[in-house]
């Protein structure tokens, strides 16, 4: 999650444009969380005045930033997201899937601390 180690850093984010969606994206508003850029970065100079002439602003969307990731991209979170996603993407699917005799199980416990 490239995004999500921006907003890690505490740093105010610039974020441009919309191509590349992860499954968090919907939850963050422009403004509220990270400064929007036009894909062409055509207003660049002008957020960058802003953010120069509201540093009070612009701490307080970095901080909701940051705390957007903290509160709601925890590794629990992630992984019942995965979990959801998959069980119902297996309500669509024709056939019974079913594991190879050859492949291993890997389980591996989430360290609390990692995000």
């Amino acid at each position: 999650f490239r995004l999500k180690h921006l907003f890690l850093c505490g740093s105010l984010v610039f974020h441009v444009g919309d191509e590349w969606q992860e499954f968090f994206y919907p939850q963050l508003k422009p403004w509220v969380h990270y400064v929007p850029v036009q894909q062409d970065l055509s207003n660049v100079r002008e957020l960058l005045q802003f953010v120069k002439e509201n540093d009070a602003v612009a701490q307080e969307i970095a901080e909701r930033g940051k705390d957007f990731i903290l509160r709601h991209l925890r590794m629990e979170d992630v992984s019942c997201y995965w979990e959801r996603l998959l069980t119902e993407f297996s309500r669509l699917l024709a056939y019974k899937p079913s594991r190879k005799s050859s492949y291993k199980q890997i389980i591996q416990k989430p360290n609390r601390t990692e995000l």
